[in-house]
């Protein structure tokens, strides 16, 4: 795995897995985020703001939405339904896997855990939101790592699952092979900001304008900050 994005694959494929008991359907706004560095968004944003030259840092994207059966349209809170692109069999390998949250008593198939051990060793990042880590959790990706999970919960999960270096931030990122965990909902977003400045650093402008006019508020990883 690289940070480098000069070495992506063209087009770029972003993943996101959805728990077919019901995703919350925050958790996987950040995707949309990461879509504004999409080739034809970026140059009309560029545009907008009068730096058309930054058009030309975007990145043609593919996008799977994908459940255990391919079945959908896929229930998600708050009365949304999202279609379903790919079943876990059908899905081929992912540059970018992102993992929204099911319920907190969510437990994955072992064809689930099979599914996300597999696409973990060929995406360039695997993130997740809220409770999504539970998916990440269960399938061992976490093991020997630095992770997060929503506050309430890593009491619990210290004694739990103490083979994860569990920390109390709102977002963590450990560089073994470039795995990201989100604490709570909206720290998702936060999580997908610093993703994007690290991950494309050499297109710089480019995603700062985008962060920018999107107002994603970034308060760092520290909930005290």
């Amino acid at each position: 795995m690289s940070s480098s994005s000069s070495h992506y694959p063209n087009p770029l494929k972003v993943g996101v897995f959805l728990v077919e008991a019901g995703t919350q359907f925050l958790d996987i706004v950040p995707v949309d985020l990461l879509s504004m560095l999409e080739k034809h968004y970026l140059d009309g944003v560029a545009q907008m703001a009068g730096q058309p030259e930054l058009g030309a840092n975007g990145f043609d994207m593919e996008y799977f939405f994908i459940n255990e059966t391919g079945k959908g349209p896929n229930q998600m809170t708050g009365g949304a339904k999202i279609e379903v692109t790919h079943s876990i069999t059908t899905c081929p390998p992912l540059d970018i896997l992102l993992i929204g949250g099911p319920m907190p008593n969510y437990r994955p198939s072992a064809a689930v855990t099979q599914f996300v051990k597999a696409q973990h060793k060929h995406v360039r990042a695997l993130l997740t939101i809220c409770t999504g880590f539970l998916v990440a959790l269960h399938s061992g990706i976490f093991d020997g790592k630095k992770a997060t999970a929503p506050q309430g919960m890593l009491a619990g999960l210290k004694d739990e699952a103490p083979q994860v270096k569990w920390a109390e931030k709102r977002w963590v990122r450990d560089g073994k092979d470039i795995v990201w965990s989100s604490g709570a909902v909206t720290n998702g977003l936060e999580m997908m900001a610093a993703f994007m400045r690290e991950e494309f650093a050499d297109r710089k402008e480019a995603v700062e304008m985008v962060l920018q006019m999107s107002d994603v508020a970034i308060r760092g990883e520290e909930y005290r900050a």
